[in-house]
Order: C-alpha cells, then sequence, then structure tokens
C-alpha cells in the first residue's frame, strides 16, 4: 500500500506550514495527491425573529471564517510549490464542523495529516484529534511545529502485541519500507521478563522481516506510566518518528482516548502514526 490520497487539516495555528509541508513531501514521496481541508466551524443561521444586528453579525463571521479559509488555500498552494513543486493538490472548503468534516473527507484518503503536541489546556484541539482519531478509519499523523523528516529516518513502534498497536504498523509500512532504521520498544510491567525473543515482540520482527524491515528491539521494564516511559526512551534513541497504536475506553455512551494515547498526542516531539 501507497499514500496516493494524503489528506492536511489546514488552519491557522502556527504549525500548520510546517504539516502542509510534511503532508506534501509525503504526497510525493509515493506519487500521491495532496488534499488540503479547511472546515470552518458550524454554520448558524440567525434564529428566526433575532433581528437583523444578529444577522449582520452571522454574516460578519462567516465571512472572516471564509478568508481564512481562503489565506490557508494560498498558503497550500504556496508550500506545495517549494516544497513539492508538480505534486497536485486541491482545496476543500467545508462550512461545517471540524471534526466531523475531517473525519468524513479522511475516509477517503489513505493518511490524515494533522497538528500534533497538542497545546496545554487546548481542549478544543484534543477534542478535534480523537475524533478523527475514532471515526475516521484510517491511520492520523500528528506533526509538531518543528518536525524531524518523515521518511528516511529512524522510527519506533510502540508495541505491546495489542489490536490497535498492529493496526498502526500496517498502516505505517510505506514508512518503514523507506526507513533507514527500524526499532521496536516494548515497555513491560516490573513483573515481566524483557527479551527481544519473547512473544509479541518475536513474532512482530518476523512479521517485519518478511516485508523487507530489518528491526531492531529495545526494551523498557518500568511500573512508571508507559506515556512517559515511552517519550523518554524516543530521546535516547533519538527516534525521527512514532508508531503508536490509538487507544480508547468506553465510559457511558461514548469512547474516549486512553491516558497513554493523550500523552504522547500532547507531548510527542516527533511525527506521530496513530491507529484505532
Amino acid at each position: 500500500m501507497d499514500y496516493r490520497t494524503v489528506l492536511v487539516a489546514l488552519g491557522n495555528d502556527a504549525g500548520c506550514q510546517a504539516r502542509i509541508r510534511m503532508a506534501a513531501e509525503l504526497a510525493a514521496r509515493f506519487g500521491g495527491h495532496l488534499v488540503g481541508v479547511s472546515a470552518t466551524g458550524v454554520r448558524l443561521d440567525p434564529l428566526f425573529r433575532a433581528g437583523e444586528d444578529a444577522a449582520s453579525h452571522a454574516e460578519q463571521a462567516r465571512r472572516r471564517r471564509l478568508a481564512h479559509s481562503a489565506a490557508s488555500g494560498e498558503l497550500l498552494s504556496e508550500t506545495v510549490g517549494q516544497s513539492a513543486h508538480g505534486t497536485p493538490f486541491t482545496h476543500h472548503v467545508v462550512e461545517d464542523e471540524p471534526g466531523w468534516v475531517l473525519a468524513q473527507c479522511g475516509r477517503v484518503a489513505d493518511i490524515i495529516v494533522l497538528g500534533g503536541m497538542l497545546p496545554p489546556g487546548d481542549s478544543e484541539m484534543q477534542r478535534i484529534t480523537e475524533q478523527v482519531l475514532l471515526n475516521a478509519g484510517r491511520p492520523v499523523l500528528l506533526v509538531p511545529p518543528q518536525p524531524a523528516r518523515l521518511h528516511g529516518g529512524h522510527v519506533v513502534i510502540a508495541w505491546d502485541g495489542g489490536r490497535e498497536a498492529a493496526r498502526a504498523v500496517a498502516d505505517a509500512m510505506p514508512l518503514l519500507l523507506c526507513a533507514s532504521k527500524v526499532t521496536i520498544l516494548a515497555v513491560w510491567d516490573e513483573k515481566g521478563n524483557p527479551d527481544a525473543n519473547s512473544e509479541p515482540v518475536a513474532g512482530l520482527r518476523h512479521y517485519l522481516r518478511r516485508h523487507g524491515v530489518m528491526a531492531g528491539v529495545h526494551t523498557e521494564q518500568t511500573a512508571e506510566p508507559v506515556g512517559a516511559v515511552i517519550l523518554e526512551a524516543l530521546q535516547r534513541l533519538d527516534a525521527e518518528m512514532l508508531v503508536a497504536g490509538g487507544y480508547g475506553h468506553w465510559r457511558v455512551r461514548e469512547l474516549i482516548m486512553g491516558g497513554t494515547t493523550r500523552s504522547l498526542m500532547r507531548a510527542c516531539p516527533v511525527p506521530l502514526l496513530l491507529s484505532h
């Protein structure tokens, strides 16, 4: 599988150009098409009998949102021309809620590129990211404001043998195949016995080898929170990308992200590929 359709979320945040550049380079690398999506937010029509002032304010707000989208489109065109000249791209503007729009559009893409290292306290951006990850059915690549290179570098796989991690490895295979180095990172609890030949690590090594990916193994035996352990290991391993499962758990009527996944979403300093 190659990434023939790469979707990138556009916006007016500081990291927008960096993720456009990475998405454009990703599309160029695999001979694909880049789709930039501007979701303006829910379109609110003036309430009946709310008066002319309400209608005027609503229209002004709509025009501001569309102006931001137009500026994002210009940034998309300029960045693609500089970073991946000749790569085909399109710009979609949708006047609806961002999480819903990106999840819907992402279902007909191979990979969805969003902003990474979510700012502390930015519950809206976190909600959008989680909504896309849980509903799009596609891998999500979170790009920090100042990312390292995406392909051709050192890729680390956070591996526990679970379903989500297995899905993430399969979704990341195009990037694993062009990586200069791949390391399986296995975090064990204090009762475990870390060994590169133990399951489930050994099975993943054999699976990757059959695809032409020779992976090393790094184990961490600890009772500390898994997210913090992974982030510390990334620095020691000099990783340039992390592949991980996007885990969630049920709470009454909704599925929410688990603590480890949220920790990585908020603080991973390298591009992070998550699959659910």
